[in-house]
């Protein structure tokens, strides 16, 4: 099974660790092998990422535009580092502004995800890209989506593809 990731980088109020606990409670209940896309952002994508890759799956690291690595904070580009000399790689052309890359990456995440896991308050995205647009490409595409909502600690959503 195809399993791609979309949430927060940063948001007050998160329990990373209750985050955790859920995506790996999800793993186990999916018995085929895995495999994860992640642009390996801060926050959702670091923590989905190593959560694969701790049971055993392989990653695919989805890399929004050639220079990604300056969107980075030093504690967060060190993990991104780390965690991308263990995936594979698949590097995007990158697009006009930032936004737009960010955007595809995660239409891509999306498009190649059997399921997407959704780390996200269910708000409204702040800018172009955010989780809320992936969700609702996923929601006019017909891709199931697990949201984990941090904030209110509820998982809501579909778990088979």
């Amino acid at each position: 099974m195809r399993i791609g990731i979309s949430g927060h980088q940063e948001r007050d109020g998160i329990d990373w660790v209750w985050v955790r606990e859920e995506i790996d409670a999800t793993l186990h209940r999916i018995s085929q092998p895995v495999h994860g896309y992640s642009s390996l952002a801060a926050g959702s994508d670091q923590v989905f990422a190593q959560a694969l890759l701790d049971s055993g799956a392989n990653v695919t690291a989805v890399i929004p535009a050639s220079d990604y690595e300056r969107f980075f904070k030093p504690g967060a580009l060190k993990i991104y580092r780390q965690l991308l000399a263990k995936c594979q790689k698949v590097e995007l052309p990158g697009a006009e502004t930032a936004e737009q890359s960010f955007l595809n990456a995660g239409i891509f995440v999306a498009r190649h995800s059997d399921l997407l896991m959704a780390v996200w308050d269910e708000k409204p995205a702040k800018g172009p890209g955010g989780t809320a647009d992936i969700v609702k490409y996923c929601s006019d595409h017909s891709i199931p989506v697990l949201i984990i909502n941090p904030i209110q600690k509820v998982v809501r959503g579909e778990m088979s593809a």
